[in-house]
């Protein structure tokens, strides 16, 4: 609608078909313009092209005319992945699998993050189990180191955060991880103060890294929680607690509004697939979707970073963060 606005101030009614002079401009009423593509199109209108994720009149149209639209991600952008699943938890296939399915995208780099203890259904991974589990990741990044392949697996783990807002597991046992995931799965209708101290609490805790799908929302099953995702979002940046685009499709959580607001404030963002199976990093693209919506660019996404660069924005490498 607002193109055809723009077109008619400038003498031309837009259609699905072509540009018709209206008269009232330089041209002959009744004179046609077609193209060839969108591009030439914005661009007889004064305008660079817009990405369709984009096209939703939140201010796009301003930044094309003034030609200050933002590079959008894109999957090519991604270098790994922080968040998903093997058969030490929940998963379907076992580290090895993951990895191939991991390098087989071209990744560099694939966290193994199962769930810990607190989560009763999934059989979660305790100190005692995620030390087992070190010894068979830490072989399988010597035989690559050996071969000379540009691979490497994290230590990770999806910490449970409790119904009070502790987690699934100690801070020694977290301090000792590459990367910490925390994620609320159970308690999801505590009213809105309770589950946002909850919440907050784990964003606070120094060695979590990354706040998993922030709402819980399964769509169409389970509506978000009552999170105060603006606080949460607030105490992220103030923290440097990187927040999720779970790509999965029944999430996609955070939405495109929240993860606009929450790179507003100054949080990087994580786009992870959560797979369980390896054919579950196929959903990354929809993450992507979901963050071009959001106008994100690749600097905002801490996975599109090559691996030492990526640590570098977790917080166990950054160091201590004081809470004001």
């Amino acid at each position: 609608v607002e193109l055809r606005e723009i077109a008619l101030r400038q003498g031309w009614s837009l259609n699905d078909y072509s540009l018709t002079a209206t008269g009232s401009g330089a041209a002959a009423e009744g004179e046609e313009r077609f193209f060839e593509d969108e591009v030439d199109l914005y661009a007889f209108l004064g305008l660079d092209w817009m990405p369709p994720e984009m096209r939703e009149n939140r201010g796009e149209i301003e930044l094309a005319r003034r030609h200050q639209l933002p590079t959008l991600v894109t999957l090519g952008d991604i270098r790994g992945e922080l968040h998903g699943h093997t058969t030490w938890s929940d998963g379907t296939a076992d580290i090895a699998e993951m990895a191939e399915a991991a390098r087989g995208r071209g990744y560099a780099y694939w966290a193994v993050s199962d769930h810990s203890v607190g989560l009763g259904m999934v059989g979660g991974l305790d100190p005692e189990r995620l030390q087992a589990q070190a010894a068979e990741i830490a072989k399988l990044n010597d035989r690559w180191k050996s071969q000379g392949v540009d691979f490497r697996l994290l230590r990770g783990c999806e910490v449970e955060v409790l119904a009070d807002g502790t987690l699934g597991l100690p801070d020694e046992a977290m301090a000792a991880l590459d990367v910490v995931v925390a994620s609320i799965h159970s308690g999801l209708r505590q009213d809105r103060e309770t589950i946002t101290a909850r919440c907050l609490k784990a964003v606070y805790n120094p060695h979590v890294d990354i706040l998993g799908h922030p709402t819980g929302r399964i769509i169409g099953v389970r509506p978000p929680s009552e999170l105060d995702v603006e606080r949460v979002l607030q105490a992220c940046a103030e923290t440097g607690t990187v927040v999720e685009i779970n790509a999965h499709p029944s999430r996609l959580d955070l939405s495109d509004v929240y993860a606009r607001r929450a790179v507003e404030l100054g949080c990087k963002i994580a786009i992870n697939s959560d797979a369980h199976e390896r054919e579950g990093m196929e959903m990354m693209e929809y993450g992507i979707a979901t963050a071009r919506r959001a106008w994100l660019r690749p600097q905002d996404v801490i996975n599109t970073y090559p691996l030492e660069q990526m640590l570098g924005f977790l917080k166990d490498r950054r160091g201590p963060v004081q809470r004001t």
